[in-house]
């Protein structure tokens, strides 16, 4: 009579999900961990929780469908699954998990983790519901997919300007400034933050350097993006301009103001500029020529030392980019459009506004732009 009054084991209902074998839904999350904010603790944590994921028996198939979606492990049982980490590293994992959308947390009243079980079989449970991870797989395998093939674009960009550089490097009549421009180059394609935009601008940087090897796939197929952008703007604003055209009948409707008035505006707006020109231009327009290291006010104070080489001066100049807090691509881009000299300038000057330029890079980049 054992059998007979022997309580039964409980158990879990079946639930199907459209996902090969379970562990498959590591794949997107491990593509996307940098995206997702996620750690690889938080991995480890995700991958005990799955192998919580109740099962059937294997079928004729060799498959095994997972069950309930909701594990209810105690910490302890899951810390051992997960590599031993401590209770606190695995309640900060399991609140990036839910920040990041791959799980969701069923609380009972007191916090406990325990399932449900009607007519003896598990058909609910408190604890940590992997739902979220299982709808959104298809979702998370096509965000991967396009981050795979965005890293493997930037991989051959970079190869890329990495050969443009060697070929450069292969003249013989560099100067010191190319030289320096060259190992700036270098350290940039190292960065591990580097973008494809910025891989295209070095490329395009290293065509203006003096690089004569042939176009490839990533060039032209960057370069043929923008065109057809301007043809369907072209296209667009030449139907904006004929409907505005057909809807005056030909007709202009700007008020005609008095010329009295556009006399004083101009005057005002002489005025204007020609005060900016007495108050900018003594510091702006000076010779570099002419000028000695302790003319450089600003930049004497923070290197009161004039650098002997060429190699030296260029350090100098990214030091002081540095502290007016603009990009060393943004000053390579300068030190090739006006040489060492015209930059020291306006670096100089820069530093003297400090105070009153809110960002020294825009500004910077207006007055090369001017």
């Amino acid at each position: 009579m054992r059998h007979v009054t022997q309580t039964r084991t409980a158990m879990a209902e079946p639930r199907a999900i459209a996902c090969p074998t379970i562990y498959e839904l590591l794949g997107p999350v491990r593509a996307l961990r940098k995206e997702l904010g996620l750690t690889s603790n938080d991995i480890t944590v995700l991958t005990a929780l799955i192998s919580f994921l109740p099962r059937d028996r294997q079928t004729i198939s060799g498959e095994t469908p997972p069950k309930l979606t909701v594990v209810f492990p105690s910490n302890a049982s899951l810390s051992e699954r997960a590599n031993g980490v401590d209770e606190r590293t695995l309640r900060r994992c399991l609140g990036r998990l839910d920040a990041a959308g791959l799980i969701d947390r069923k609380n009972s009243a007191n916090g406990k983790r325990f399932p449900l079980r009607y007519g003896g079989i598990i058909r609910d449970a408190f604890g940590i519901d992997l739902n979220p991870l299982i709808q959104n797989h298809d979702a998370l395998a096509a965000e991967a997919l396009k981050v795979a093939e965005k890293r493997e674009r930037l991989r051959s960009l970079r190869a890329e300007a990495l050969a443009l550089r060697a070929s450069l490097l292969q003249d013989q009549r560099l100067d010191e400034a190319r030289l320096s421009s060259l190992g700036a180059i270098r350290n940039i394609l190292r960065r591990a933050t580097l973008t494809v935009d910025a891989v295209l601008q070095i490329i395009a940087d290293l065509r203006e350097l003096g690089a004569n090897a042939a176009q490839s796939y990533g060039e032209c197929e960057n370069s043929s993006a923008p065109v057809d952008e301007i043809q369907s703007r072209d296209q667009a604003l030449t139907h904006d301009c004929t409907r505005e055209m057909s809807a005056k009948n030909g007709q202009n409707d700007r008020q005609v103001e008095s010329i009295k008035k556009e006399l004083i505006k101009k005057d005002a707006q002489a005025k204007q500029t020609s005060a900016d020109r007495n108050i900018a231009g003594p510091s702006m327009n000076r010779d570099p020529e002419k000028m000695s290291w302790t003319d450089f006010t600003h930049v004497s104070d923070f290197f009161p030392d004039p650098p002997r080489t060429g190699e030296a001066l260029n350090r100098v100049l990214f030091d002081i980019g540095r502290l007016l807090r603009i990009r060393q691509e943004k000053l390579m881009r300068g030190l090739q459009k006006t040489g060492a000299g015209r930059l020291l300038v306006i670096l100089d000057y820069l530093l003297g506004k400090g105070e009153t330029i809110r960002q020294p890079e825009a500004y910077f980049e207006t007055i090369l732009g001017a």
